[in-house]
């Protein structure tokens, strides 16, 4: 298959997967939290933040690898990549024992970490039983799971989304199904999560030895190749900062609002944040594997036809960025009323949710740049990273204290800006692409004009009153199909004709679907 083949299976099965996922997902959270309670919900969102930073462990080695992994995959050169895969099964073990020492070193301090869980109600039998279990999942990542990297580069992300979202659909019936018939709780709730870990690290095993039967890795290899493979570890070191950017960025804002307000706040704002997640993953996951077919045409070294994918990338990521941040800012708090009992829920004002949604835009258009500075191996950096990550902490804090939620989405929100929006796509242009990056200011610059003219224009044909109410289920259903089919149509129609990008882009898709009707 070729790379454009296999982008799009990937992006089908994402789509596919994701659908069902997100109806499963919003039904289930409504039982969780009904059965389980907000505190209960609200401290999984807090431990599995604090488990994000031990992941700081594996210091960026899986990118690291994969990489490398891009010109043996390219010339298949199955000695290569058997030997690639085995220093990653090697490290991997070692990573797994550091996660082991930090998350039972961090275990001792859980009655203080969470003392006003604690004071809530919550028993602290409950929470470690709740950390343990996130912790074994995630080692289990580790030392089973490591072979899913070999599929990401190779562009059989596919495979790794159809097996992980088949286990992930099979456990939230389960757990669902316990908790809502049976007297099962928040114990029942762990084991089954656990099980289903254990469930994909199978599953996963036997798909990989069925693609690659000639696949014969082993940790003796692994720890042979170190020497070899040096250049591995001078990347690890600088893509170990930006983890810590990116876990600082997603994380801390839950650990800090459980630690300055309340576990029930960190309900509320994972109500918002996980429907952020889900459209992000949803478009991360359709086009994961664009990172590994970025990195092959940067093997290839095709100047002129990696400008073209850019530009392409650039500006779908706009439009879809565009679209996705309107809808969501129209649609977000009428879906909350309806979604979960009235009352019991807090809703965010106005200005907190249109700070969400620029961190949603903000999300989706840095992949760009960043599927460009991965293929690269530009992680050269560290000082904008470790800069981004302290800003936030210490705007988080506090903002959060002066503020509350809105000033921990604030506090976010400028510290990203700052460096996706600036310094990534210029360090790119010039460690990457070697020249000026003035045509990319001004292209965002006309971008970002064009999508703000759409949306004071959809607004102003929304506000008319013609559509339905959203404060029932048939109207925003109505309003939720009309409301980004209105403003992609109109951002996609001015997209198209200003810019060359976006007319790329057109062609490449309606090429891929006149050679998909030929079949």
């Amino acid at each position: 298959m070729s790379r454009l083949a296999y982008s799009f299976k990937n992006a089908r099965v994402s789509v596919a997967f994701y659908l069902l996922v997100l109806a499963l997902n919003f039904f289930s959270r409504r039982i969780f939290l009904e059965e389980l309670g907000t505190q209960f919900v609200g401290l999984t969102s807090s431990v599995m933040s604090y488990i994000g930073f031990l992941n700081l462990a594996d210091l960026g080695i899986a990118v690291a690898v994969a990489q490398v992994l891009y010109d043996p995959l390219y010339r298949r050169d199955r000695t290569q990549i058997t030997e690639l895969v085995s220093l990653l099964g090697w490290l991997f073990r070692l990573v797994g024992l550091a996660i082991t020492l930090l998350g039972l070193t961090f275990a001792a301090f859980i009655p203080w970490v969470f003392a006003r869980a604690v004071t809530e109600g919550i028993p602290l039998g409950t929470i470690y039983a709740a950390y343990l279990t996130f912790l074994a999942t995630t080692l289990m990542s580790y030392l089973l799971n490591y072979k899913q990297n070999l599929l990401m580069a190779d562009q059989r992300g596919y495979v790794v989304t159809r097996i992980f979202n088949l286990s992930l659909l099979a456990k939230v019936l389960l757990q669902m199904a316990l908790l809502r018939w049976t007297s099962a709780g928040y114990l029942t709730w762990l084991t089954v999560e656990l099980l289903f870990g254990l469930v994909f690290a199978v599953w996963l095993e036997l798909a990989l030895r069925r693609i690659y039967p000639w696949l014969r890795s082993s940790l003796r290899q692994g720890r042979a190749a170190v020497r070899k493979y040096r250049s591995v570890f001078a990347t690890t070191r600088r893509i170990f900062s930006h983890r810590i950017a990116s876990l600082v960025l997603y994380q801390s804002d839950v650990i800090v609002l459980g630690q300055l307000i309340s576990q029930s706040m960190v309900s509320y704002y994972t109500n918002y944040s996980m429907m952020i997640g889900r459209l992000t993953s949803f478009i991360g996951g359709a086009l994961n594997n664009s990172y590994a077919g970025v990195g092959n045409l940067v093997v290839e070294g095709d100047r002129s036809k990696i400008k073209l994918v850019f530009w392409q990338f650039n500006a779908m990521y706009f439009w879809i960025g565009g679209t996705l941040s309107f809808s969501f800012y129209e649609l977000v708090n009428p879906f909350i009323s309806l979604w979960l009992p009235a009352g019991r829920y807090a809703l965010f004002s106005s200005p907190v949710v249109l700070m969400l949604v620029a961190t949603l835009f903000i999300g989706l258009i840095r992949q760009t740049a960043q599927y460009f500075l991965n293929a690269y191996g530009l992680y050269h950096d560290v000082w904008a990273a470790w800069t981004e990550a302290a800003l936030n902490l210490v705007l988080s804090f506090w903002a959060c204290w002066r503020y509350g939620v809105s000033g921990v989405v604030a506090g976010t929100l400028l510290s990203t800006g700052l460096f996706v929006l600036f310094w990534k796509p210029y360090f790119l242009y010039r460690r990457g692409f070697r020249e000026s990056s003035r045509e990319y200011w001004l292209t965002l610059l006309k971008y970002l004009s064009i999508l703000v003219f759409v949306w004071l224009v959809s607004e102003t044909i929304l506000v008319q009153g013609w559509l339905p109410s959203s404060d029932t289920w048939g109207g925003w259903l109505t309003r939720a199909v009309i409301i980004p089919l209105l403003y992609g149509v109109l951002s996609g129609v001015a997209l198209y004709f200003s810019s060359r990008g976006m007319r790329n882009f057109v062609r490449l898709i309606t090429g891929l679907l006149r050679a998909k009707l030929r079949r």
